[in-house]
Protein backbone atom coordinates (compact mmCIF):
# COMPACT_ATOMS: atom_id res chain seq x y z
CA UNK A 1 0.00 0.00 0.00
CA UNK A 2 1.27 3.47 -0.86
CA UNK A 3 1.55 5.88 2.07
CA UNK A 4 0.81 9.53 1.36
CA UNK A 5 2.17 11.00 4.56
CA UNK A 6 3.88 14.35 4.80
CA UNK A 7 7.08 12.61 5.89
CA UNK A 8 7.54 10.89 2.54
CA UNK A 9 6.96 14.00 0.45
CA UNK A 10 10.08 15.76 -0.84
CA UNK A 11 11.31 18.86 0.98
CA UNK A 12 10.68 22.28 -0.54
CA UNK A 13 13.15 25.14 -0.01
CA UNK A 14 11.67 28.58 -0.77
CA UNK A 15 13.79 31.63 -1.43
CA UNK A 16 11.88 34.90 -1.85
CA UNK A 17 12.97 38.36 -2.76
CA UNK A 18 13.39 40.40 0.43
CA UNK A 19 10.43 42.66 -0.28
CA UNK A 20 8.24 42.13 2.77
CA UNK A 21 6.21 39.26 4.17
CA UNK A 22 3.44 39.61 1.62
CA UNK A 23 5.89 39.00 -1.21
CA UNK A 24 6.84 35.69 0.41
CA UNK A 25 3.25 34.53 0.73
CA UNK A 26 2.69 35.36 4.42
CA UNK A 27 -0.99 34.87 5.27
CA UNK A 28 -0.99 37.68 7.83
CA UNK A 29 -0.85 40.33 5.11
CA UNK A 30 -4.30 41.60 4.18
CA UNK A 31 -5.04 42.07 1.42
CA UNK A 32 -2.24 39.85 0.03
CA UNK A 33 0.14 41.52 -2.38
CA UNK A 34 1.13 39.91 -5.63
CA UNK A 35 4.02 37.53 -5.00
CA UNK A 36 7.43 38.95 -5.74
CA UNK A 37 10.15 37.29 -7.79
CA UNK A 38 11.18 33.97 -6.23
CA UNK A 39 12.71 30.60 -6.86
CA UNK A 40 11.75 27.39 -5.11
CA UNK A 41 13.94 24.30 -5.18
CA UNK A 42 11.98 21.06 -4.81
CA UNK A 43 13.70 17.81 -3.88
CA UNK A 44 12.26 15.83 -6.79
CA UNK A 45 14.74 14.62 -9.39
CA UNK A 46 12.86 15.21 -12.65
CA UNK A 47 10.78 18.26 -13.60
CA UNK A 48 8.24 17.30 -16.27
CA UNK A 49 5.91 20.11 -17.33
CA UNK A 50 3.83 23.14 -16.33
CA UNK A 51 0.16 23.74 -17.06
CA UNK A 52 -0.23 26.59 -19.59
CA UNK A 53 -1.30 29.02 -16.85
CA UNK A 54 1.65 28.01 -14.66
CA UNK A 55 -0.57 27.06 -11.72
CA UNK A 56 0.70 23.49 -11.50
CA UNK A 57 4.00 21.76 -12.18
CA UNK A 58 4.49 18.03 -12.66
CA UNK A 59 7.58 16.30 -11.29
CA UNK A 60 8.71 12.66 -11.17
CA UNK A 61 11.06 11.01 -8.70
CA UNK A 62 13.54 8.21 -9.23
CA UNK A 63 10.99 5.59 -8.21
CA UNK A 64 8.47 6.59 -10.88
CA UNK A 65 6.19 8.48 -8.45
CA UNK A 66 4.55 11.54 -10.03
CA UNK A 67 3.76 14.70 -8.06
CA UNK A 68 1.68 17.78 -8.79
CA UNK A 69 3.23 20.94 -7.33
CA UNK A 70 0.87 23.89 -6.86
CA UNK A 71 2.91 26.99 -7.64
CA UNK A 72 0.70 29.47 -5.75
CA UNK A 73 0.89 27.57 -2.45
CA UNK A 74 4.10 25.52 -2.79
CA UNK A 75 2.07 22.39 -1.95
CA UNK A 76 3.36 19.12 -3.37
CA UNK A 77 0.92 16.23 -3.88
CA UNK A 78 1.62 12.63 -4.79
CA UNK A 79 -0.69 11.64 -7.66
CA UNK A 80 0.30 8.39 -9.35
CA UNK A 81 3.12 6.05 -10.31
CA UNK A 82 4.05 5.81 -13.97
CA UNK A 83 5.80 2.42 -13.75
CA UNK A 84 9.36 1.13 -13.87
CA UNK A 85 11.44 4.33 -13.96
CA UNK A 86 14.02 2.57 -16.14
CA UNK A 87 11.38 2.01 -18.83
CA UNK A 88 8.67 4.62 -18.34
CA UNK A 89 8.28 8.31 -17.65
CA UNK A 90 5.74 11.09 -17.44
CA UNK A 91 6.01 13.52 -20.34
CA UNK A 92 3.50 16.42 -20.30
CA UNK A 93 0.36 17.74 -18.63
CA UNK A 94 -2.71 19.57 -19.96
CA UNK A 95 -4.38 22.60 -18.41
CA UNK A 96 -6.98 20.33 -16.80
CA UNK A 97 -4.58 17.75 -15.40
CA UNK A 98 -4.37 15.11 -18.14
CA UNK A 99 -0.93 13.53 -17.78
CA UNK A 100 0.80 11.80 -20.71
CA UNK A 101 3.51 9.17 -20.42
CA UNK A 102 5.36 6.12 -21.55
CA UNK A 103 3.25 3.83 -19.38
CA UNK A 104 3.50 0.23 -18.26
CA UNK A 105 5.94 -2.54 -19.09
CA UNK A 106 5.90 -3.24 -22.02
CA UNK A 107 5.39 0.46 -22.61
CA UNK A 108 2.28 1.96 -24.18
CA UNK A 109 1.22 5.47 -25.12
CA UNK A 110 -0.81 6.27 -22.03
CA UNK A 111 -2.57 9.08 -20.23
CA UNK A 112 -3.76 9.54 -16.66
CA UNK A 113 -6.63 11.53 -15.18
CA UNK A 114 -7.64 12.06 -11.57
CA UNK A 115 -11.00 10.49 -12.20
CA UNK A 116 -10.14 7.64 -14.55
CA UNK A 117 -6.57 6.67 -13.68
CA UNK A 118 -4.46 5.26 -16.49
CA UNK A 119 -5.70 4.65 -20.04
CA UNK A 120 -3.43 3.05 -22.66
CA UNK A 121 -3.96 3.88 -26.33
CA UNK A 122 -4.17 1.01 -28.81
CA UNK A 123 -1.56 0.94 -31.56
CA UNK A 124 -2.69 0.72 -35.20
CA UNK A 125 0.18 -1.67 -35.92
CA UNK A 126 -0.19 -5.44 -35.45
CA UNK A 127 3.34 -5.85 -34.12
CA UNK A 128 5.31 -3.65 -31.73
CA UNK A 129 8.99 -3.72 -30.80
CA UNK A 130 10.02 -6.72 -28.71
CA UNK A 131 12.29 -5.70 -25.83
CA UNK A 132 12.71 -8.91 -23.86
CA UNK A 133 9.73 -8.31 -21.58
CA UNK A 134 7.12 -8.00 -24.32
CA UNK A 135 6.25 -5.74 -27.20
CA UNK A 136 6.42 -1.98 -26.64
CA UNK A 137 3.56 -0.43 -28.62
CA UNK A 138 4.12 3.31 -28.22
CA UNK A 139 4.66 6.37 -26.08
CA UNK A 140 2.66 9.56 -25.57
CA UNK A 141 4.80 12.70 -25.67
CA UNK A 142 2.51 15.71 -25.34
CA UNK A 143 -1.09 16.83 -24.86
CA UNK A 144 -3.06 19.92 -25.83
CA UNK A 145 -4.22 22.43 -23.20
CA UNK A 146 -7.76 20.99 -23.09
CA UNK A 147 -6.51 17.41 -22.80
CA UNK A 148 -8.22 16.32 -26.02
CA UNK A 149 -5.27 15.94 -28.41
CA UNK A 150 -2.34 13.62 -27.64
CA UNK A 151 0.70 13.08 -29.87
CA UNK A 152 3.61 10.68 -29.76
CA UNK A 153 5.01 7.62 -31.47
CA UNK A 154 3.69 4.16 -32.28
CA UNK A 155 6.04 1.22 -32.76
CA UNK A 156 5.78 -0.37 -36.22
CA UNK A 157 7.87 -3.42 -35.46
CA UNK A 158 10.97 -1.61 -34.24
CA UNK A 159 10.41 1.36 -36.55
CA UNK A 160 8.41 4.33 -35.29
CA UNK A 161 5.59 6.42 -36.72
CA UNK A 162 4.18 9.69 -35.40
CA UNK A 163 0.57 9.69 -34.24
CA UNK A 164 -2.23 12.04 -33.19
CA UNK A 165 -5.08 10.91 -30.92
CA UNK A 166 -8.22 13.02 -30.72
CA UNK A 167 -10.66 12.39 -27.88
CA UNK A 168 -13.26 14.63 -29.53
CA UNK A 169 -13.47 12.45 -32.62
CA UNK A 170 -13.36 8.69 -32.89
CA UNK A 171 -10.96 8.36 -29.98
CA UNK A 172 -8.52 6.28 -32.02
CA UNK A 173 -4.87 6.75 -32.83
CA UNK A 174 -4.39 8.34 -36.28
CA UNK A 175 -1.02 8.04 -37.95
CA UNK A 176 0.54 11.27 -39.20
CA UNK A 177 2.07 11.49 -42.65
CA UNK A 178 5.30 9.49 -42.77
CA UNK A 179 7.80 12.07 -44.01
CA UNK A 180 11.52 12.08 -44.69
CA UNK A 181 13.45 9.23 -46.24
CA UNK A 182 15.92 6.40 -45.66
CA UNK A 183 18.88 4.90 -47.39
CA UNK A 184 16.94 1.64 -47.66
CA UNK A 185 13.87 1.14 -49.87
CA UNK A 186 12.71 -1.69 -47.61
CA UNK A 187 11.45 0.43 -44.74
CA UNK A 188 9.63 3.67 -44.03
CA UNK A 189 11.46 6.56 -42.32
CA UNK A 190 11.14 6.84 -38.54
CA UNK A 191 9.01 9.78 -37.32
CA UNK A 192 8.08 11.09 -33.88
CA UNK A 193 5.68 13.82 -32.78
CA UNK A 194 7.26 15.18 -29.59
CA UNK A 195 5.18 18.31 -28.93
CA UNK A 196 1.73 19.68 -29.73
CA UNK A 197 0.52 23.26 -29.45
CA UNK A 198 -1.87 24.17 -26.65
CA UNK A 199 -4.62 24.69 -29.23
CA UNK A 200 -3.89 21.36 -30.94
CA UNK A 201 -3.34 22.88 -34.37
CA UNK A 202 0.30 21.88 -34.86
CA UNK A 203 2.57 19.03 -33.75
CA UNK A 204 6.32 18.78 -34.23
CA UNK A 205 9.30 16.57 -33.52
CA UNK A 206 11.61 14.81 -35.93
CA UNK A 207 11.74 12.67 -39.04
CA UNK A 208 14.50 10.45 -40.33
CA UNK A 209 16.01 11.46 -43.68
CA UNK A 210 18.61 9.94 -45.95
CA UNK A 211 21.08 12.58 -44.71
CA UNK A 212 20.34 12.68 -40.97
CA UNK A 213 18.89 10.18 -38.52
CA UNK A 214 16.73 13.01 -37.14
CA UNK A 215 15.63 16.20 -38.85
CA UNK A 216 13.23 18.83 -37.45
CA UNK A 217 9.69 18.16 -38.68
CA UNK A 218 6.13 19.34 -38.12
CA UNK A 219 2.59 18.11 -38.77
CA UNK A 220 -0.64 20.04 -39.24
CA UNK A 221 -3.92 19.08 -37.62
CA UNK A 222 -5.03 17.33 -40.83
CA UNK A 223 -2.04 14.98 -40.52
CA UNK A 224 0.08 16.36 -43.35
CA UNK A 225 3.71 16.99 -42.48
CA UNK A 226 6.81 18.81 -43.67
CA UNK A 227 10.51 19.06 -42.92
CA UNK A 228 11.69 22.40 -41.63
CA UNK A 229 14.00 24.32 -43.99
CA UNK A 230 17.60 24.32 -42.85
CA UNK A 231 20.88 22.38 -42.94
CA UNK A 232 19.49 18.97 -43.91
CA UNK A 233 22.89 17.26 -43.53
CA UNK A 234 22.90 18.03 -39.77
CA UNK A 235 20.84 16.17 -37.18
CA UNK A 236 18.21 18.09 -35.26
CA UNK A 237 14.75 17.98 -33.74
CA UNK A 238 11.98 20.13 -32.29
CA UNK A 239 11.67 20.19 -28.50
CA UNK A 240 9.41 23.22 -27.98
CA UNK A 241 6.30 24.77 -29.51
CA UNK A 242 4.48 28.03 -28.84
CA UNK A 243 0.92 27.84 -27.47
CA UNK A 244 -0.51 28.84 -30.87
CA UNK A 245 1.76 26.44 -32.78
CA UNK A 246 3.27 29.18 -34.91
CA UNK A 247 6.82 29.00 -33.48
CA UNK A 248 8.92 25.86 -33.06
CA UNK A 249 12.25 25.57 -31.30
CA UNK A 250 14.91 22.96 -30.66
CA UNK A 251 18.37 21.76 -31.68
CA UNK A 252 19.97 21.69 -35.12
CA UNK A 253 23.57 20.53 -35.34
CA UNK A 254 25.17 22.02 -32.21
CA UNK A 255 23.04 25.14 -32.04
CA UNK A 256 19.65 26.17 -30.70
CA UNK A 257 17.16 27.37 -33.29
CA UNK A 258 13.61 28.54 -33.78
CA UNK A 259 11.33 28.55 -36.80
CA UNK A 260 8.14 30.28 -37.84
CA UNK A 261 6.56 30.91 -41.23
CA UNK A 262 7.31 34.60 -40.79
CA UNK A 263 11.01 34.24 -39.90
CA UNK A 264 12.03 30.94 -41.42
CA UNK A 265 14.68 28.99 -39.51
CA UNK A 266 16.76 31.20 -37.20
CA UNK A 267 19.99 29.91 -35.64
CA UNK A 268 20.36 31.45 -32.17
CA UNK A 269 23.65 29.72 -31.44
CA UNK A 270 25.05 28.76 -28.05
CA UNK A 271 26.20 30.52 -24.91
CA UNK A 272 29.27 32.71 -25.61
CA UNK A 273 31.54 30.59 -23.39
CA UNK A 274 30.20 27.20 -24.50
CA UNK A 275 32.73 24.43 -24.93
CA UNK A 276 33.57 23.05 -28.34
CA UNK A 277 31.20 20.09 -28.00
CA UNK A 278 28.48 21.79 -25.93
CA UNK A 279 25.15 21.73 -27.81
CA UNK A 280 22.32 24.15 -27.07
CA UNK A 281 18.60 23.71 -27.60
CA UNK A 282 15.33 25.50 -26.97
CA UNK A 283 13.09 23.69 -24.46
CA UNK A 284 10.27 26.21 -23.91
CA UNK A 285 8.69 29.12 -25.81
CA UNK A 286 6.55 31.75 -24.07
CA UNK A 287 5.26 35.33 -24.08
CA UNK A 288 4.05 35.39 -27.70
CA UNK A 289 7.34 33.74 -28.77
CA UNK A 290 9.37 36.62 -27.34
CA UNK A 291 10.93 34.40 -24.63
CA UNK A 292 12.78 31.16 -25.26
CA UNK A 293 14.38 29.01 -22.60
CA UNK A 294 16.70 26.05 -22.89
CA UNK A 295 20.02 24.47 -22.01
CA UNK A 296 23.59 24.65 -23.24
CA UNK A 297 25.97 21.82 -22.43
CA UNK A 298 25.98 18.08 -21.77
CA UNK A 299 25.79 16.48 -18.30
CA UNK A 300 28.44 13.84 -19.04
CA UNK A 301 31.03 16.25 -20.43
CA UNK A 302 30.67 19.22 -18.11
CA UNK A 303 27.90 21.24 -16.50
CA UNK A 304 24.84 22.07 -18.58
CA UNK A 305 23.45 25.55 -17.91
CA UNK A 306 19.97 26.96 -18.39
CA UNK A 307 19.59 29.95 -20.69
CA UNK A 308 16.99 32.50 -21.71
CA UNK A 309 16.89 34.10 -25.14
CA UNK A 310 15.23 37.31 -26.32
CA UNK A 311 15.65 39.14 -29.61
CA UNK A 312 17.19 42.14 -27.87
CA UNK A 313 19.31 40.36 -25.27
CA UNK A 314 20.35 37.29 -27.20
CA UNK A 315 21.21 34.14 -25.28
CA UNK A 316 22.00 34.72 -21.59
CA UNK A 317 22.52 32.57 -18.54
CA UNK A 318 19.19 32.27 -16.77
CA UNK A 319 21.01 32.47 -13.43
CA UNK A 320 22.36 35.92 -14.33
CA UNK A 321 18.86 37.22 -15.06
CA UNK A 322 17.54 35.70 -11.83
CA UNK A 323 20.19 37.29 -9.63
CA UNK A 324 19.85 40.64 -11.44
CA UNK A 325 16.15 40.55 -10.50
CA UNK A 326 17.10 40.35 -6.82
CA UNK A 327 16.52 36.63 -6.27
CA UNK A 328 19.28 34.75 -4.46
CA UNK A 329 20.42 31.39 -5.80
CA UNK A 330 22.14 29.45 -2.98
CA UNK A 331 25.90 29.15 -3.21
CA UNK A 332 26.90 26.07 -5.18
CA UNK A 333 23.54 25.68 -6.93
CA UNK A 334 23.48 25.61 -10.74
CA UNK A 335 20.39 26.05 -12.91
CA UNK A 336 21.02 23.34 -15.49
CA UNK A 337 17.90 23.13 -17.68
CA UNK A 338 14.45 24.53 -18.43
CA UNK A 339 11.71 22.03 -19.29
CA UNK A 340 8.64 24.26 -19.48
CA UNK A 341 7.27 27.77 -19.05
CA UNK A 342 3.80 29.19 -18.57
CA UNK A 343 2.25 30.71 -21.69
CA UNK A 344 2.92 34.23 -20.39
CA UNK A 345 6.52 33.42 -19.38
CA UNK A 346 6.07 34.42 -15.74
CA UNK A 347 6.63 30.93 -14.31
CA UNK A 348 9.45 28.62 -15.39
CA UNK A 349 10.07 24.97 -14.49
CA UNK A 350 13.56 23.56 -14.65
CA UNK A 351 16.25 21.38 -13.18
CA UNK A 352 19.19 22.31 -10.96
CA UNK A 353 22.11 20.74 -9.15
CA UNK A 354 22.81 21.54 -5.51
CA UNK A 355 26.11 22.25 -3.82
CA UNK A 356 26.39 18.55 -2.92
CA UNK A 357 25.58 17.49 -6.51
CA UNK A 358 21.99 16.37 -5.97
CA UNK A 359 19.60 16.95 -8.85
CA UNK A 360 16.41 18.84 -7.94
CA UNK A 361 13.59 20.70 -9.66
CA UNK A 362 13.08 24.45 -9.49
CA UNK A 363 10.08 26.73 -9.99
CA UNK A 364 11.00 30.29 -10.93
CA UNK A 365 8.59 33.23 -10.75
CA UNK A 366 9.72 36.39 -12.52
CA UNK A 367 7.88 39.19 -14.31
CA UNK A 368 8.70 39.25 -18.00
CA UNK A 369 10.18 42.72 -17.53
CA UNK A 370 13.09 40.98 -15.79
CA UNK A 371 14.00 39.53 -19.17
CA UNK A 372 13.86 42.92 -20.85
CA UNK A 373 10.39 42.67 -22.37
Amino acid sequence: MRHRTTARLPVIVSLCLAAGLAACGDDSAAPPAAPGPSIEFVNVFQPVDLTPDGSMAVMQDLGGDVYFYHTATDVLEFKTNVGDPGRTRATRVSGNGVLTAFHGDPTHAGFWTERGGWTDLFSPFPVGCFTGVGEDTGSAWDVSANGQIIVGLAWDGCGVAAFRWDATGSGVMTLLERIGGTSSPDRAPDNRASVVSDDGTMAAGWAETSLAYRSPAAWRADGTGFLLPGPQDLAGEVFAISPDGKTLGGLWGQNAFYWSEATGTVDIGRLPDAGEIDPAWVGAIAADSKLMFGVCGLPFWGTPRAFVWTAAGGMRLLADVVTAAGVTIPEGYTLTNVLSASADGKIVLGQATTADFHTVSFVLKLPVSAYGL
